[in-house]
């Protein structure tokens, strides 16, 4: 241990954020809303082993309060507190360092907030308390139990570090511009047990001190919100107040409902993006399916479509509609987390616009106090690059609720065609039955006329070798009449017909022109 390593009256804040209440769109909605709660209750007896329990007993019972930011702690309970305190001391370097918290729980809107602070005092009954190795930190997350792994909030959770800087500290820091990176990882491996330490992002000053962050909001596998902000500035812990905590309740539960948001965005581009490649391989399966037989082929065949290409086609028509309804669905899932980002940038922005004139309107602070451009920056670049990317996926998936429908039209056009032409081969067919019968009657009627009937039923000689013995007149009746009627019958479908034998002639024209003379 250095002196450099000492803190002076170190802070863990938990932001964690649950979804109040769960519609059926959103996506793995969670089904108990109350877990944030016990999982509050569970830190503190379990983890941090202090006396206070965090249970319905210190919440409205009932009905919970009606308004958009409501504290859901039972006042009345509490001695009339704003939060549920509890405090411990622990044992550092043979000191008994004294340790205190409160939880808060909030419903601000549509979703719960619990707000966690665990620290060690400036001071104790006046007297100021030592400074504390970084190794303190590891008491205040045991089993890494304010980790998202074990909290699991719904939306969320943003993990806030604060401690002073000594004179030492300060002076290193400005010797060495890397000196505050080093000091913020020895903070987060001491707070953070395993390999799960989130990766360096980026650094910058707020409220006239030094903060680092860490997690790559572009990362979701492996995303986990960490600041580490080092007062070093009088300023800082003057502007950083109760009021100041509730506007950062906000932010960050803005912030984090636009990281859920962009995550879960990312996992239904996977899905939309297996479902478009699908569209488009079964779509081309269905028309190379067709093209099996070229249409010369088939004209020359004299035939539209085969019964088992008509049942496919009109399978196709059947399954097509549902398909191109839940693939909608799937852009409007899209497009429902664009505009959740879109909606809470504005109110992210909103926010840190009103902690703006707040600090200005005190008229004691500079414009570097003011300074909100650390957090400016997810608002201003990192929510438009969010927003541009989910813009890029749908205009890119749109294209296969186009193809969708141009192809169930060509498919319903092709069935009725097919439809049209069977129909017109049977009205074909009934006429020609028709005539033949027609004139089957006529030849049958006109014959007695044509063949001796006297005496009835007579034989009747044929100049055919192979009826030596003649044929009864009612049976050559008979036949004259079927004739007559077969023979018109194959001039009715020969008419019908012509243009499937013109087609078979150009083609075989075609196929004796391929051949070279032999």
């Amino acid at each position: 241990m250095t002196p450099t390593s000492k803190i002076y009256a170190p802070n863990v804040y938990l932001f964690a954020f649950h979804l109040c209440n769960a519609i059926e769109s959103e996506w793995n909605s969670p089904v108990e809303s109350a877990s944030l709660w016990q999982k509050c209750d569970e830190i503190l007896q379990t983890k941090l082993a202090v006396s206070t329990k965090f249970n319905d007993s210190y919440l409205h019972k009932k009905e919970e309060p009606v308004g958009f930011r409501v504290n859901l702690i039972n006042k009345q309970v509490v001695g009339n507190r704003k939060s549920l305190p509890f405090d411990k001391e622990i044992s550092v370097e043979n000191q008994q360092i004294p340790v205190k918290g409160f939880a808060q729980p909030l419903r601000i809107d549509d979703s719960y907030a619990l707000g966690l602070k665990i620290f060690v005092p400036e001071k104790v009954n006046g007297i100021k308390t030592p400074a504390v190795d970084v190794s303190i930190f590891k008491e205040f997350n045991p089993d890494n139990c304010l980790l998202p792994d074990f909290v699991q909030s719904y939306f969320g959770q943003t993990l806030l570090l604060t401690a002073w800087l000594s004179v030492e500290q300060n002076q290193a820091a400005r010797a060495d511009s890397q000196f505050l990176q080093a000091l913020g990882k020895q903070c987060l491996e001491k707070l953070i047990s395993g390999q799960n330490q989130p990766d360096f992002y980026r650094k910058g000053e707020l409220f006239g001190s030094p903060i680092l962050e860490y997690g790559n909001p572009n990362q979701p596998d492996s995303y986990c919100h960490i600041i580490i902000w080092f007062f070093n500035s009088p300023t800082t812990d003057e502007i950083w107040d109760e009021t100041r905590y509730s506007d950062f309740m906000d932010l960050f539960l803005y912030r984090n409902k636009i990281i859920r948001a962009y995550h879960d965005s990312r996992k239904l581009y996977a899905v939309t993006r297996e479902e478009y490649k699908q569209i488009e391989q079964d779509i081309d399966k269905t028309f190379k399916y067709l093209q099996r037989d070229q249409p010369q082929q088939r004209q020359s065949k004299g035939a539209g479509l085969k019964e088992e290409e008509l049942k496919y086609l009109e399978t196709q028509m059947i399954e097509m509609p549902p398909r191109a309804v839940k693939y909608a669905r799937m852009l409007i899932d899209l497009e429902f987390r664009q505009n959740t980002i879109a909606i809470n940038a504005q109110n992210y922005q909103d926010k840190l616009n009103q902690i703006s004139l707040d600090i200005k309107a005190a008229k004691k602070y500079n414009d570097s106090d003011a300074n909100l451009s650390f957090l400016e920056t997810f608002s201003k670049e990192t929510c438009p690059q969010f927003q541009r990317q989910i813009q890029a996926d749908l205009g890119y998936f749109k294209h296969g609720s186009g193809l969708l429908d141009q192809a169930t039209e060509a498919i319903r056009a092709i069935v009725a065609i097919e439809e049209a032409y069977r129909d017109a081969k049977l009205e074909v067919t009934i006429q020609a039955v028709g005539f033949g019968l027609g004139v089957a009657g006529v030849v049958a009627g006109s014959a007695p006329y044509l063949i001796k009937q006297d005496p009835p039923n007579q034989i009747v000689a044929l100049p055919l070798p192979f009826l030596k013995g003649g044929i009864n007149s009612f049976a050559l009746v008979l036949l004259i009449s079927i004739g007559a009627g077969v023979v018109v019958w194959g001039v009715v479908m020969l008419s019908a017909n012509s243009k499937n034998l013109l087609g078979k002639f150009k083609n075989l024209l075609t196929r004796n022109k391929q051949f070279p003379p032999s």
